[in-house]
């Protein structure tokens, strides 16, 4: 497989279509002031970007992975993948406030570890990973970032 055709498959196109997002959501970032004091190393914007600056460095790690792999990974160009998250976050957002925070997205943060085949062969290792990123998300949100999320069957 050549370098054209790697980067040709899905695997690295979202990816790499990601990036291009939150290039953007970066651009954003940086356009953030405070309304108090001047800007400081951590205000209102620091967040953003470091959450930025992370997704940089995943998405990198993703898309060297998947230059990587060699063909008999690669699905064929297919945007399965790329169409299951989009349905995946539709069915998300509208089971978000009738169901809840912690139930919608416990399903959806199971919904994308299907669809990315990750640790589906550990199953121990699948739930705690699916606790711990609702629950960092919860903090980050909730705690971090004082966003009121619904906690179980709706009601904000």
């Amino acid at each position: 497989m050549n370098n054209v055709e790697r980067f040709r498959r899905s695997a690295v196109l979202f990816p790499a279509f990601l990036l291009i997002l939150t290039t953007i959501y970066l651009a954003e970032a940086l356009s953030i002031r405070s309304q108090f004091g001047g800007d400081t190393l951590v205000g209102p914007r620091f967040m953003p970007i470091l959450m930025a600056f992370i997704m940089y460095a995943a998405l990198i790690v993703v898309i060297v992975g998947e230059w990587r792999k060699e063909a008999e990974v690669a699905t064929g160009g297919s945007l399965l993948r790329p169409l299951l998250i989009v349905v995946a976050t539709g069915i998300y957002i509208a089971l978000f406030r009738p169901l809840g925070y912690v139930p919608a997205t416990l399903g959806f943060v199971v919904a994308l570890f299907l669809i990315f085949d990750f640790e589906k062969h550990r199953p121990a290792f699948f739930i705690f990973y699916v606790i711990a990123v609702t629950a960092l998300f919860y903090g980050l949100f909730a705690g971090i970032f004082g966003v009121r999320l619904p906690p179980l069957l709706g009601g904000f």
